[in-house]
């Protein structure tokens, strides 16, 4: 008998969960860069900044970066860094090939490759990189345990691991008018634009559902990571978690 695991509100079938994300990320691909500026007000440009502040990347690094997307994370690593090798893994070949397009375009091409399979997956690389990133890619995972165990063997011994996601804000207030965009706004906004009310509803219950911040944390180190933290960035709806491999 298969699991239940979140689908934003729903309980679903685990073995289920891939293919339907997949197709809400195939559905959003095209209008999705677009979209993320008008719901962050383009913050989440801030926000990925800061995690590169975080990750102290080196010129000697070897990244994977995990649920790439159209590579907004990788195209910032790589302008701070350009000697940086870089594996931009997606399980979505449609959000992969706007991915190497933009940057193919950006001169970003010669230290990056493009694996397209899901983290669950991703089990030939060990002890392969020193950094490894997910920028609002976590919550989408089908079991968030496996995916920590392949993180950690395909870093190397001191490698480290950074993940940014949403999360709930502490202040009622706050929580009661961030609620009222991610169920109202942020679907209507998709539904106008990229004519897709469902995906992005379905990306705003996400939310709800996703981990709290401090039980983040404890499955970093249920799977071996050590000097576990994270950080809650200005507005409390995002935090960067960070850990190391021993």
């Amino acid at each position: 008998m298969n699991d239940k695991v979140n689908f934003g509100l729903l309980k679903i079938k685990k073995s289920d969960k891939k293919q339907l994300v997949s197709k809400i990320f195939s559905s959003v691909s095209n209008k999705y860069d677009l979209m993320n500026d008008l719901m962050s007000f383009g913050l989440h440009r801030l926000w990925k900044n800061k995690m590169c502040k975080l990750a102290k990347l080196k010129k000697n690094d070897i990244v994977l970066d995990v649920a790439s997307g159209t590579g907004d994370l990788v195209f910032k690593i790589l302008s701070k860094q350009p000697t940086i090798e870089v594996t931009c893994l997606d399980e979505n070949s449609n959000m992969l090939d706007i991915c190497k397009d933009r940057l193919i375009d950006a001169g970003h091409i010669k230290n990056t490759k493009f694996i397209t399979t899901p983290i669950e997956d991703f089990v030939d690389y060990k002890e392969k990189f020193t950094l490894a990133t997910i920028a609002f890619g976590f919550r989408n995972f089908t079991d968030h345990k496996k995916s920590l165990i392949n993180l950690y063997d395909a870093l190397k011994p001191g490698g480290r691991l950074l993940i940014m996601d949403f999360k709930i804000p502490s202040n009622e207030r706050v929580r009661k008018l961030y609620s009222m965009y991610t169920d109202n706004i942020i679907p209507n906004i998709g539904k106008f634009v990229a004519h897709d009310y469902d995906s992005y509803k379905y990306l705003s219950d996400s939310i709800k559902t996703y981990y709290k911040p401090d039980e983040i944390k404890k499955l970093f180190y249920d799977n071996g990571f050590i000097n576990t933290r994270y950080e809650t960035l200005p507005g409390d709806i995002v935090t960067i978690h960070i850990g190391y491999k021993c």
